[in-house]
């Protein structure tokens, strides 16, 4: 199979996603109309005041909204071929239609003849979302049906640990159009297990011979000189390369490429918490934290209340903890132990059933209200409302050198909550295992993530989940 059939299946999946999601947009507008305007059950709810504007009306919205629907979902990658045969995850697709039918309501601001109800267009971003998501589904099935019968034929250069790896993940999700033929060795090595095809002084043989189409080098570091000698001897031939970086230790999939008076560079390490992302994120934490602080004073008064008559000391307990950058700043919470707590033990974890807590202090441990005036934190700058939770530095000594990549939690900044809580490590957890999610969510933020650990925290609080 040629270098411009494989680029055309390319097309034909993008071109499969544009006219569904074209065809789920107006669609959605039509069906739109139907129910708002001829459905009696709907209507009954929902009585029409003031007259039906036509089908032409809505024909020409939805006409309109196609566009710009399609050019949203392009600003967002959603007609990226991350892999053949599958399209963008269902929270993309969310996120950007939501975008969209904002985008639509705008446009119909300035058509004055006639007003989109707002429950109108909430019922044409719910059809549209469901139609999409049909679409791209039928599409994606009929294009897998397309390659299925000539799948692309690869082997992997180096039977190395990336090199199995990349087989599982293209065999795991490639099935449909991707087929592993072998792989190709070092010479000398043919006989080292199964699958080898021979070794790559014969490269340009194999390629022929096997009638292959890509050729993915896993090569260790010391034989990356391969490379070039390979590609040379199959210049002959009509094939793809992919090469996978002896770096795995250290490339995230946050990995940037760069370059520089045409030279490429590859920035190992990029936090997408930077630049104007973090700007996003410190609006919401400001306009959050502030909201938060208004509402619940009558809560905090309370709570400052009780925790006063209750025990002598002080209403808020300070303590030094290490945020981003390594910089230690002073966390407020409400003291929920006895002021002299760590009298006689020095820094210590607390733990469930904790002797040193008072009374009034185990109940705001149970619902979490004891973290309360950390939203003050927020507001000044010293936290985010989600984030890796800051150590004290005492314990971030004990850690740096036990726990690998320890530090690059210290690379955003703390948060009251973070995804590590969300899904159950809290306590006396092995650090081990919190710092694994928290480095996932320092690479996979965003902010939609971010209210996603926000709404799963409401709901372990209402819960009464805390310790």
């Amino acid at each position: 199979m040629g270098y411009v059939e494989r680029r055309k299946r390319e097309t034909w999946q993008q071109f499969i996603w544009h006219l569904t999601d074209a065809a789920a947009v107006l669609g959605a507008f039509l069906a739109g109309y139907g129910i708002r305007f001829h459905l009696p059950l709907f209507i009954s709810v929902l009585p029409v005041t003031k007259g039906d504007p036509g089908l032409s009306v809505y024909l020409y919205a939805g006409t309109a909204s196609v566009l710009v629907w399609i050019l949203i979902f392009h600003a967002l990658g959603l007609y990226a071929l991350r892999r053949p045969g599958a399209g963008p995850p269902a929270e993309a697709l969310l996120r950007a239609s939501f975008l969209a039918i904002l985008a639509s309501a705008a446009l119909t601001f300035f058509y004055r003849d006639v007003s989109f109800s707002r429950p109108t267009l909430v019922m044409v971003w719910s059809l549209a979302l469901l139609f999409l998501m049909a679409g791209r589904r039928a599409g994606t099935v009929l294009a897998r049906r397309r390659v299925r019968r000539h799948p692309t034929r690869f082997a992997v250069v180096g039977k190395t640990p990336q090199g199995l790896q990349i087989v599982a993940a293209l065999r795991r999700v490639r099935e449909a159009s991707y087929a592993f033929a072998g792989y190709v060795v070092a010479p000398g090595a043919e006989e080292a297990g199964g699958g080898i095809m021979g070794s790559w002084d014969h490269a340009g043989e194999i390629a022929e011979s096997n009638r292959l189409d890509l050729l993915v080098f896993a090569l260790p570091m010391r034989e990356q000189h391969v490379l070039m000698e390979i590609i040379h001897a199959c210049r002959h031939l009509d094939l793809d390369y992919e090469f996978i970086p002896d770096l795995m230790g250290l490339i995230t999939h946050t990995t940037h490429m760069d370059t520089v008076d045409g030279i490429p560079l590859i920035r190992l390490r990029e936090v997408p918490l930077a630049g104007w992302n973090g700007v996003v994120k410190r609006t919401m934490d400001v306009a959050l934290s502030a909201a938060a602080l208004v509402l619940l004073a009558p809560l905090i008064a309370l709570i400052a209340l009780a925790v006063r008559l209750e025990s002598p000391g002080p209403v808020f307990y300070r303590q030094g903890r290490m945020g981003r950058d390594r910089r230690v700043f002073q966390i407020v919470k409400f003291r929920s132990m006895r002021a002299d707590a760590e009298a006689g033990t020095g820094p210590v974890w607390a733990s469930e059933g904790d002797s040193r807590r008072t009374r009034v202090g185990r109940l705001l441990r149970e619902w979490s209200l004891d973290e309360i005036p950390q939203l003050w934190n927020v507001l000044r700058g010293d936290m985010s409302l989600v984030g890796p939770r800051p150590e004290r530095p005492f314990f971030v000594e004990k850690f740096q050198d036990a726990v690998p990549d320890y530090f690059d939690r210290h690379r955003v900044k703390s948060g009251i909550t973070g995804w590590a809580q969300v899904n159950g490590l809290r306590g006396n957890v092995p650090i081990e295992h919190r710092t694994r999610y928290d480095l996932y969510y320092i690479e996979n933020w965003s902010l939609w993530l971010d209210l996603r650990i926000l709404l799963k925290t409401v709901r372990a609080i209402l819960a009464a989940r805390g310790t």
